[in-house]
């Protein structure tokens, strides 16, 4: 197994075994705990795209994708959320083909962010998001200086004030000013209409979910990405490396219990370009099936 994989895989089980019994040790062995406003979620994710052909070139491209999240949730003086992340991706690009494409991408973020009422509107009903995302992407695991970037979304969002009224809507954007996008709409809404199907479509992973019973569940999932990396291309250091994919697919998740649960997954990733910004080397990638796995863990 890949290095990374098992280093990876490590902190995932230290950090299912660890956190929990350290956030909880004042507790001690009582059944019933109260009700907290801090939750500490803790997911990993695989996914494989097969390998597909490229557009107007010999060769094909397969691309293996590991992720790690960590996430904590809390309410500052039992008011104010706050969300305090960090995301690790891994990708392996497998390939045959004459364009010098970068063997392996990490991409490592930190977050933090939190939403409040909107000033001088004396509603509570309309609120402000705010996240900060200090992030390194590159084609290795250092933290390099160069590769440093500060992207933010800034977003409204709708919530009624009648608890019964399930409906959020979110509008906004992400701005990165160092980027070739250097603005992405963000517009979404969440939903859930009754106690078996849930749109959660204000998300940077929007799924649809119908609740068969307690513990299953099927569900529609959609992840478009545009990311860039700083890489070396033939000794040349600090070239913009872009990735672009948008996944279409659906699967069926299982609740093991009230904090663990685990999903598989399998579609169509689709739209899918690698290439550079100075436009040396750009491949169209044919679409192809994907197959994901999940395991999610909060607390």
């Amino acid at each position: 197994m890949d290095p990374r994989k098992v280093g990876v895989l490590s902190f995932f089980w230290a950090a299912v075994i660890f956190v929990p019994s350290v956030l909880f040790a004042e507790e001690g062995t009582t059944a019933k705990k109260e009700p907290s406003n801090t939750t500490v979620t803790v997911m990993t994710k695989d996914r494989y795209t097969f390998e597909s052909g490229v557009n107007h070139m010999l060769g094909k491209v397969s691309v293996n994708q590991n992720d790690f999240d960590v996430k904590y949730e809390t309410k500052v003086f039992g008011k104010l959320p706050v969300s305090v992340w960090f995301d690790y991706k891994h990708l392996d690009i497998n390939e045959n083909i004459p364009v010098d494409l970068p063997a392996s991408l990490h991409g490592r973020r930190f977050g933090v962010g939190t939403k409040f009422p909107v000033p001088f509107l004396n509603s509570n009903e309309h609120f402000i998001g705010i996240d900060v995302m200090p992030s390194w992407y590159s084609d290795d695991s250092s933290f390099t200086s160069s590769a440093f970037r500060v992207p933010f979304r800034a977003y409204l969002i709708y919530k009624p004030s009648d608890p019964s009224n399930t409906f959020v809507l979110i509008a906004g954007a992400q701005i990165d000013v160092n980027a070739d996008t250097p603005v992405i709409p963000i517009i979404g809404f969440n939903y859930q209409p009754n106690d078996r199907l849930d749109f959660h479509l204000a998300s940077s992973e929007p799924t649809i979910t119908y609740k068969l019973d307690n513990n299953w569940a099927v569900f529609a999932e959609f992840d478009a990405k545009l990311d860039e990396y700083e890489v070396t291309r033939a000794g040349q250091k600090g070239v913009v490396f872009k990735v672009r994919e948008a996944i279409f697919g659906g699967g069926l998740k299982f609740k093991i219990s009230e904090w663990l649960d685990a999903s598989l997954s399998t579609g169509l990733n689709t739209g899918r370009r690698f290439s550079y910004r100075d436009n040396v080397g750009k491949v169209d990638v044919d679409s192809a099936p994907y197959i994901k796995a999940r395991l999610s863990v909060k607390f």
